[in-house]
């Protein structure tokens, strides 16, 4: 029986490669994965629930709506920049990066690993791609479904605030890493 929770458990560990990212150790890689979306959706949130109100009426429902399409399109996009990427014939992609080299800390903390160029933007993409996917969903689910009005009050207004903030927080994520990966795909994959 314990064998078969271990296997469950791996096999559905590997379903979650995508976060990979999130053992990328840096200089600056913190600022990318946690600080930026971070204060992007504390700013977004903050402006909206302070100010949305008093200057424009939103239509949460169009919002959600527009951002689903949108990932639907970016997931191939993601998808098919991650196959350019791990295909592409160019030797100084399988090298470190220059300056000090990114580290991936490895499953359970044993130790680490110097990551190429063509892995740490596999690793961007990869995210990128899960977490579009994930958007999408999140998105046709919310526009699917609603609460019932006898459920409406503190409970289910608390889970909708905590939605809000994590959907705004993914979508945050998913903008930052996406403008990463643009500039390391413009400028820092063609230096030595």
């Amino acid at each position: 029986m314990m064998r078969y929770l271990r296997r469950l458990f791996i096999n559905a560990n590997t379903l979650l490669t995508a976060f990979t990212l999130f053992r990328l150790r840096g200089g600056n890689l913190p600022y990318f994965q946690y600080v930026y979306p971070t204060l992007l959706t504390l700013l977004v949130l903050g402006v909206f629930n302070e100010w949305g109100s008093l200057f424009i009426t939103v239509d949460v429902e169009k919002v959600v709506a527009s951002a689903t399409t949108l990932m639907g399109v970016l997931v191939g996009f993601y998808i098919a920049a991650l196959a350019a990427v791990t295909s592409f014939p160019n030797d100084n992609l399988d090298n470190p990066m220059a300056g000090r080299s990114t580290m991936l800390r490895e499953k359970c903390g044993r130790g680490t690993e110097e990551v190429s160029r063509r892995r740490f933007l596999s690793i961007l993409l990869g995210y990128c791609a899960f977490l579009s996917i994930l958007i999408f969903l999140t998105g046709s689910i919310s526009t699917a479904i609603s609460l019932k009005p006898q459920y409406q009050g503190g409970i289910a207004e608390a889970l909708t605030a905590a939605y809000w903030a994590i959907y705004t927080w993914m979508i945050s994520s998913l903008s930052t890493i996406t403008l990463l990966c643009l500039h390391y795909l413009i400028d820092r994959m063609h230096r030595d």
